[in-house]
């Protein structure tokens, strides 16, 4: 059943990415209304879903105390698969804009469009719950943390690179947040038209990824040998190393958390890299192709690996 709502999920996608690309190819877009596109993206559909998605939960006592689990081990999930992104940048020595491209994707995955369908169809409405606490955690570090690595990569200094971390999506995120553990409400008026604009940024990145399929030199990418190492990375080693870390605290310390949270991490910490990261390199300057090569790649592979994970994550939890 897991490989039927991945190959669906990952299909959707597909589709929308072709007809980005054939709308570049009939000049429906070009290089400027491209970058148009993607400053709409950064700047108003983007941090429209961060805000909205808040709204989706209620704050209650019971669910902000189970959540503080998931909020803590989730923020260790992300360092550690930094951490590796890194230790494997240094290894084969990638550089500057190709490094910053690495070690973001390493971080983050494609945790809310493919990884939420796919927990929900597997674990139900608490498994959505704890995912939506893993996104919570990896949209902060993403808009902050993210940003710095990626500016830092285009030689920009650490100082210029803090200030980078003050946009739009660190914004919304961070008042989002204040609004759900406050229980703040908006009126139906005002959150229903944010809402459906932050629900259309799946839909326009997926567009703008198709054109930057075109304006790229996608067989040129092919040949980097970074897409497949971050491939390996965040498909292979980062779950396979998270898995035996998992079970390791459960075995010998009895420390491992709910089996239901630890599947829903893990799965989370295995998707795809995240097709966000490509309108971030571009807005901060780093290496937006190679990003959309890493967003091609490791999706067709993820056919593959998501369902070897779950197969694994069945046996041990």
């Amino acid at each position: 059943m897991e490989s039927k709502i991945v190959l669906t999920q990952i299909a959707i996608l597909a589709v929308v990415v072709v007809i980005g690309a054939i709308a570049a190819k009939a000049k429906v877009f070009n290089s400027e209304s491209k970058d148009v596109l993607s400053k709409v993206i950064f700047n108003i559909s983007l941090p429209l879903m961060l805000f909205t998605n808040f709204f989706r939960l209620e704050a209650t006592p019971r669910l902000i105390a189970n959540s503080l689990t998931v909020l803590s081990i989730s923020g260790f999930v992300v360092f550690f698969l930094l951490l590796i992104g890194w230790l494997a940048a240094k290894v084969f020595r990638f550089k500057d804009a190709e490094a910053a491209v690495f070690k973001t994707h390493s971080m983050f995955g494609n945790t809310i469009f493919l990884g939420f369908p796919l927990i929900t169809a597997l674990y139900g409405v608490e498994g959505l719950l704890y995912a939506s606490m893993f996104q919570l955690i990896s949209s902060i570090l993403m808009w902050t943390v993210g940003v710095i690595v990626l500016s830092h990569g285009n030689g920009i200094s650490w100082k210029k690179s803090l200030l980078k971390v003050v946009n739009p999506n660190t914004i919304a995120t961070l008042l989002g947040l204040a609004f759900f553990l406050l229980s703040v409400k908006l009126p139906a008026v005002i959150l229903k038209p944010m809402t459906e604009l932050g629900a259309a940024n799946t839909w326009l990145s997926m567009l703008y990824i198709g054109a930057m399929l075109v304006f790229s030199n996608v067989g040129g990418l092919l040949k980097k040998k970074s897409l497949y190492i971050i491939s390996l990375n965040r498909l292979i080693i980062g779950p396979a190393l998270l898995i035996l870390i998992f079970w390791l605290i459960g075995h010998f310390a009895g420390l491992s958390p709910d089996k239901l949270v630890s599947s829903v991490i893990i799965l989370e910490a295995s998707m795809p890299c995240m097709a966000t990261v490509v309108i971030m390199a571009k807005e901060f300057g780093s290496d937006d192709s190679l990003a959309v090569g890493n967003v091609f790649i490791s999706t067709i592979l993820s056919i593959i690996t998501l369902p070897l994970v779950v197969m694994v994550l069945s046996k041990l939890f």
